[in-house]
């Protein structure tokens, strides 16, 4: 048994994931590239690597007070990975978290439509 039982972060991290994938978060963006955050009740969750790059390093959850101020760090590393018939990758769940964060916070969606639209 590990020290650190991160059975609670596991879990807040598949709710996020979950409820990204269906837009249910407003995720914007942060002044620096690649990063992506949203308002979790009074707190702050920011998405992307550690590099600041998302094409660099490895993807990470960094949970901020209402401040800013970093509280915690969340990698697919530091969290066991889900078991079960309907089990998601941990490193898969945060490449999808991470692409629907950066679709919505860009507006891909809307961007995609007008092009569409105008391809009529």
């Amino acid at each position: 048994m590990n020290a650190l039982d991160r059975t609670r972060d596991a879990v807040f991290v598949e709710r996020l994931h979950a409820k990204t994938l269906v837009k249910g978060l407003p995720w914007g963006q942060t002044a620096h590239e690649g990063r992506y955050q949203v308002h979790v009740g009074e707190f702050i969750v920011e998405i992307g690597d550690g590099a600041g790059q998302s094409d660099q390093g490895e993807l990470e959850i960094l949970v901020c007070w209402p401040d800013g101020r970093a509280l915690e760090v969340l990698t697919p590393a530091l969290l066991p990975e889900t078991v079960g018939d309907h089990a998601i990758p941990r490193k898969r769940q945060f490449a999808e978290t991470y692409e629907a964060a950066r679709r919505m916070a860009l507006g891909v969606d809307r961007v995609i439509e007008k092009l569409i639209e105008t391809l009529l």
